[in-house]
């Protein structure tokens, strides 16, 4: 099977384009819902809340797998704008906003990579970059199967994985200066809607790997390479999740 060119494995800014329009319109039809007023008294909160929801509320009836992240990664925009409006100038004793947002970002790349990496898998596999191109792959290849949910757990946020350590720290930072910002608390209120949606539209690629009947019994095969990309970056995801010190180093927290 020849090989897809890079436009047709990843037409992601098309998507993203697609998805800030999306977050525009929704936060114009926001205003005219709710009226001008009201949306300004959000305060603070107002860029990170809108932007969580209008990211949440376009991932989830995402039935194309490719399209999935670059939705989501609107609402990922969205809890990187938490501490950054609960802007913390750190202490001996806390990160500050840039040290807490470099490292939500470090993790999201390091996952977000790895998840590319597996579209490409199946993609080229498959031909079909649709959630259901992953219907069976927990009984046709195991190990990308496990890869696969472990990087798409943590980009719900699931505990013990590097996506959780990017969202608790910022939720962390918001919560702390919500105690004297009380407009904050509705940021910090649709960023716990906003990971409880994100495990739906996440997980229900988890579902078609386990709980679906695989279109094929044949045996999805991995290049060298993109096994060494995946495997490498799924035990990253989980080191991190336990031991984010590295990138603490790096970006000196």
């Amino acid at each position: 099977m020849s090989e897809p060119s890079a436009t047709t494995i990843y037409e992601a800014p098309d998507a993203t384009a697609n998805a800030a329009q999306a977050a525009t319109d929704y936060q114009a039809g926001t205003e005219n819902l709710l009226g001008e007023k009201m949306v300004l008294n959000m305060g603070p909160s107002h860029p990170a809340s809108l932007t969580l929801l209008a990211g949440n509320l376009a991932a989830i009836p995402q039935n194309n797998f490719k399209r999935l992240p670059a939705y989501s990664s609107i609402a990922h925009a969205g809890f990187i704008l938490l501490p950054i409006v609960a802007w913390n100038p750190g202490s001996e004793h806390s990160l500050s906003t840039p040290q807490v947002v470099s490292l939500y970002l470090a993790t999201y790349l390091i996952i977000t990579l790895g998840a590319f990496f597996v579209l490409v898998v199946v993609r080229n596999s498959e031909g079909s970059d649709d959630i259901s191109a992953f219907e069976g792959l927990g009984q046709r290849n195991p190990l990308l199967a496990f890869c696969s949910t472990v990087l798409l757990s943590a980009l719900a946020g699931l505990p013990l994985t590097a996506g959780f350590i990017g969202k608790f720290l910022a939720f962390q930072l918001a919560i702390t200066s919500a105690a004297t910002t009380k407009a904050l608390w509705l940021g910090v209120g649709i960023g716990f809607v906003g990971v409880a949606a994100s495990f739906y539209y996440y997980l229900k690629v988890v579902r078609s790997i386990y709980w679906r009947a695989p279109r094929t019994d044949s045996t999805i095969a991995i290049p060298r390479i993109s096994r060494l990309a995946i495997v490498s970056l799924t035990l990253l995801t989980i080191l991190f999740g336990f031991w984010p010190n590295p990138i603490l180093w790096v970006i000196g927290g």
